[in-house]
């Protein structure tokens, strides 16, 4: 936690999280229909050393997903973090990793394993340990060597979700079976979501154990040069914490500042700059109103779109749409209208184009 005392001498705690937040409103919002989707992008704060994509003030996005204990919420929270960077570009370098907290206990506690939560505290660090280390540090936990090696073994299962899937059948008991099931829906809908390449399951992820509830996963940079990305699980008992009511949750928390050193690290930082796509000439201010009419029915089709707001002349606006990069530049001149015209002009060919004044949003349009 970031926290301190104000000169008031109040002590002040930064906002570290918000899910928590949300979670008392869905506590006593009942009136809201299920599910509830939600996400929310803002600076959060905690007090730690600053290290390479890890900073005391960030930017974070929260995605949850409230009132439906599903597969298909599951995937789709899933679906949408992966969306992040095929969108960015980096599909290629980050995998999430996937697990299910109550398929690891299962199976640890089928092949005898029985100080399961203590041994799951030293999984969540796997990665960062040789295998002497993580043995060791099992047995320091209450395990014999031999369950440690076990453990070791068992944490060991990965790949593509769906080739796993008969390994973990044989390895799980009886009761863990409708698990693997789940699993296996998962991997399916993940392929239909077309982002089960960048899955695969890993039964070393944990994650918070007092936090998350089964389905856990996390991102990461393929080629190891970062730590994890972000991550993010089911958190069914959340909402119950804030009063008498059960309301099961899955969702993730998006931090930007690793994300940011993976896109300078693959030469896509910084972003492209944002462009427009048509900027609207009037040549009298008379016209304004009209540009503005076709500005609105333009941004309506999705495309982004400048007028005049400081008055300038004609030369100057084709100046200025030239500097915000302007695809396209409508000029609107009373001449034209006369005729039921309006100019198209391309900025980069220079050429111009007389088009019909109630046909030109539509050619704008398709010609995006």
């Amino acid at each position: 936690m970031y926290t301190f005392t104000d000169k008031g001498d109040n002590e002040i705690t930064l906002v570290p999280e918000q899910t928590p937040t949300r979670a008392r409103l869905i506590q006593k919002r009942k009136d809201l229909k299920t599910p509830v989707k939600w996400f929310n992008t803002s600076k959060r704060w905690r007090y730690e050393d600053v290290t390479q994509g890890r900073d005391r003030e960030f930017l974070q996005t929260d995605f949850d997903i409230f009132g439906v204990e599903s597969v298909n919420a599951d995937a789709e929270a899933i679906a949408a973090a992966a969306t992040i960077y095929q969108k960015l570009g980096l599909e290629d370098r980050v995998k999430f990793l996937v697990n299910d907290r109550r398929l690891l206990e299962s199976i640890l506690e089928s092949h005898g394993i029985e100080h399961t939560e203590q041994a799951m505290k030293v999984v969540d660090d796997k990665e960062k340990m040789d295998k002497a280390e993580f043995v060791e540090d099992l047995q320091d936990r209450g395990l014999s060597e031999s369950e440690a090696v076990q453990v070791d073994k068992l944490t060991s299962i990965s790949g593509p979700i769906l080739e796993n899937i008969e390994e973990l059948r044989e390895k799980s008991p009886k009761e863990a079976q409708q698990s693997v099931d789940r699993l296996e829906s998962l991997g399916k809908a993940l392929d239909a979501y077309g982002v089960a390449d960048m899955c695969r399951f890993d039964l070393s992820i944990v994650r918070g154990l007092a936090y998350y509830t089964g389905l856990v996963f996390e991102a990461f940079d393929s080629e190891g040069e970062l730590r994890a990305l972000f991550g993010g699980g089911r958190y069914d008992n959340l909402v119950g914490q804030y009063g008498s009511r059960e309301v099961p949750a899955v969702g993730f928390a998006f931090g930007y500042s690793t994300t940011v050193e993976l896109l300078k690290k693959t030469g896509k930082y910084p972003l492209k700059e944002a462009e427009t796509d048509v900027y609207m000439l009037t040549v009298s201010e008379s016209l304004r109103d009209l540009a503005i009419e076709y500005a609105e029915d333009l941004r309506n089709e999705g495309l982004s779109v400048e007028t005049d707001l400081a008055g300038r002349g004609f030369g100057s606006q084709l100046g200025y749409a030239d500097s915000i990069d302007a695809d396209k530049v409508v000029i609107l001149g009373e001449n034209d209208l006369q005729n039921d015209e309006v100019t198209l002009k391309d900025m980069d060919s220079g050429k111009e184009t007389k088009v019909d004044k109630d046909e030109i949003i539509e050619v704008l349009a398709e010609g995006r």
